[in-house]
């Protein structure tokens, strides 16, 4: 497994970040969208303190953690 930041642009320019285990970008990203598309009440909370308001996101971006 690797580690992924995801990056979320929202629409007031603010880029709130987060951190995934995964083994490919591409799972990473489908993990978010995932948690996206099982959002029912318009937000989702990835930890106690980063709650995405979905109407709020222009776009997602994942970059590998390379120590």
């Amino acid at each position: 497994m690797k580690s992924f930041e995801i990056e979320f642009h929202l629409i007031n320019e603010e880029v709130p970040t987060y951190m995934v285990e995964a083994d490919t970008r591409y799972e990473a990203l489908e993990s978010i969208f995932q948690a996206f598309r099982h959002a029912s009440d318009g937000f989702v909370q990835f930890e106690d303190e980063l709650i995405v308001m979905l109407d709020h996101v222009a776009y997602v971006k994942a970059f590998e953690v390379v120590e």
